[in-house]
């Protein structure tokens, strides 16, 4: 907030008489030389549209004029200046260049007696009065003098002894408050009566890849930004990561499609991240109250009424923006480490022994393309046994292929449709709850345990609507199938292509189809591997080939004369069943253990 004309210095005869303020009368009455005081000045600005003007260079200005009309010499060395910070939030004073001079205050960089310049003391703050009042009394008390410019008044510990002078900085802080709560609460009423309209006129902040002449005419379409916001929603529904996509984005140099580019056309690695969870993609427009309290509780502001539709165009499809969300709520299953996404199997693999993961490393030579080991071995504590990728790969691909694919999708698709179905009438219901509370506290019930129950049908009602949006993304991403034989040949193509791009995103989106349908694969070496799948109690067995030494080895036995060596772990599950440990894997909130063991079968033993 800047110092016009709604600020008007409080001057009168019967305080002047008073003032014993001036520079001059405090150097005669304290026997020091002005060239022995500190003189620094102290600029603020609210709104960052004020570095546009000439705010804080007409600060500084006075401040060089009033040092030469008194003989002193401003310290240039410092230069206190809050651009954009407000001193009615009091943000100057918590983060801001005054919190600097208050901190050197205290720890003596800044000697008592030195002198600081302001405009006048809306510029220090606009808090209210106590606020404001221990804020310049804090400064003072440490021994600073303030000088307000605009009146040539000088504050100290002894003027402020002067009731009239108390009184008088004391009415110039309640002034300053009151003209920026004035304007805020204006401010305030003007938008909640244009969210309460549904005009978009007065709300002019916008995504990158909109822009208008002015509030008056209507949205449009930048398309070659709009075409890479496309790009990067098609990427994350391929299964690619927001790091992946910034990485792709900085390669080819795509346009930074955000309305602040602070990075200087450059992506860094939440942009992406940062695109994939705006709604506006789909024309969503979310109200936010944005005052200081509000972002001191959640950054953005807090969220006002319902999203509206069709605020802004649509530049994607709702089911694009499903498949997304889908496959970010998928991959956050396991963090990936690997880029180029060789461990198709990432988050899902784990020792069949000890329980604990399965990491791969690949092998640049060989015919073992990577070794899956063991992370405990890998430490010394266990001599799990290890398997190289080339013998597991294709075999657990076409297991998981063929395990009833058809009925497992079906089953899926009609659970699905019923949840849904159970879902949209349960939150119904809850509303209906909601207004009926409403309507009794209107009616003078009894306040505190309405508004309690309200309250808690509320997140309920929350919490039903989270679990209805994640479903819609698993059918958005149903239509295409799990897997299918097309899918698995191509991605076996790919599977140990390294440094190509096209076969990276094949072996993403394997990976993305993978984790939603499989929960866990204990593997046992060159034995056998468990698969259990996602949302069903049943165990699948898979045999897995055994070890050959390739051709090259001199232990290498011919085809002829090999015998395969026995699988213990196999051969035992059919006679005596197998105990799995659990998996170490991070636990979802509220995970319980099982206490029941899932039956383990094959399906030639069925």
């Amino acid at each position: 907030m800047g110092t016009g004309s709604l600020y008007t210095p409080v001057s009168t005869t019967t305080f002047a008489q008073h003032m014993n303020n001036s520079l001059n009368q405090y150097v005669e009455k304290n026997k020091i030389e002005k060239s022995e005081l500190r003189v620094f000045s102290y600029g603020r600005f609210s709104n960052l549209k004020q570095a546009k003007g000439t705010s804080l260079a007409r600060q500084h200005e006075s401040a060089k004029a009033w040092c030469e009309e008194n003989g002193v010499k401003l310290d240039e060395s410092v230069k206190f200046e809050d651009k954009g910070k407000s001193a009615f939030s009091g943000k100057n004073a918590e983060s801001g260049e005054l919190a600097v001079i208050m901190k050197m205050l205290a720890s003596g960089e800044i000697a008592p007696g030195s002198i600081l310049l302001v405009e006048a003391f809306d510029r220090l703050t606009r808090m209210d009065i106590q606020q404001g009042m221990a804020l310049m009394m804090s400064l003072i008390n440490g021994g600073l003098m303030i000088v307000t410019l605009i009146d040539d008044n000088l504050w100290n510990k002894e003027t402020l002894r002067d009731l009239p002078k108390f009184m008088m900085s004391v009415m110039n802080l309640y002034r300053g408050h009151e003209e920026s709560k004035t304007k805020s609460d204006r401010l305030q009423d003007t938008f909640r009566l244009h969210r309460e309209k549904g005009t978009t006129q007065a709300f002019g902040t916008a995504p990158g890849w909109l822009h208008r002449d002015s509030k008056l005419h209507p949205w449009e379409v930048d398309e070659e930004k709009a075409e890479v916001v496309r790009r990067v929603f098609e990427l994350s529904a391929a299964g690619l990561g927001s790091k992946a996509i910034a990485g792709k984005a900085t390669e080819e140099k795509w346009p930074v499609p955000m309305r602040l580019n602070r990075t200087e056309g450059r992506w860094h690695a939440q942009m992406a991240g940062q695109i994939l969870k705006n709604r506006a993609v789909i024309g969503e427009h979310q109200h936010r109250i944005s005052t200081y309290e509000a972002r001191a509780q959640y950054w953005r502001g807090l969220e006002v009424g319902e999203p509206i539709k069709d605020y802004y165009p649509p530049i994607i499809s709702e089911e694009l923006w499903l498949a997304a969300r889908a496959s970010i709520r998928t991959r956050s299953v396991a963090k990936r480490r690997d880029t180029h996404y060789y461990n198709v199997w990432s988050g899902l693999l784990y020792c069949g022994c000890c329980g604990a993961p399965i990491q791969r490393k690949n092998e640049t030579t060989g015919h073992s393309r990577a070794q899956l080991t063991c992370a405990d071995r890998l430490t010394g504590a266990t001599q799990c046994r290890t398997m190289a990728a080339s013998n597991f790969d294709a075999t657990m691909l076409q297991a998981i292929y063929e395990h009833d694919h058809e009925s497992f999708a079906g089953q899926a698709a009609r659970r699905h449709g019923d949840e849904l179905g159970a879902l949209e009438v349960e939150i119904d219901e809850k509303r209906k709850q909601i207004d009926r509370i409403a309507d009794a506290i209107a009616s003078g019930g009894g306040l505190k345990a309405f508004v309690d129950k309200a309250e808690r049908l509320e997140n309920e009602a929350a919490e039903l609507k989270r679990r209805w949006a994640q479903l819609k993304e698993d059918d958005a991403v149903r239509e295409e199938g799990i897997l299918d034989e097309t899918f698995v040949e191509e991605s076996m193509s790919y599977l140990y292509v390294s440094h190509n791009e096209e076969a990276r995103q094949k072996r993403a989106h394997l990976n993305l189809r993978l984790l939603r349908v499989v929960e866990t694969i204990w593997v046992f070496g060159y034995d056998c591997a468990f698969i259990k799948f996602n949302n069903s109690d049943e165990i699948k067995a898979v045999p897995l080939p055994a070890k050959r030494l390739p051709s090259r080895a001199k232990e290498h036995v011919s085809r002829d004369t090999w015998v395969e060596p026995p699988k213990p772990v196999w051969d035992n599950h059919f006679a005596n069943g197998i105990v799995l440990p659990e998996p170490r894997k991070q636990k979802p909130a509220g995970w319980q253990p099982s206490t029941v063991s899932p039956a383990l079968y094959h399906d030639e033993a069925r």
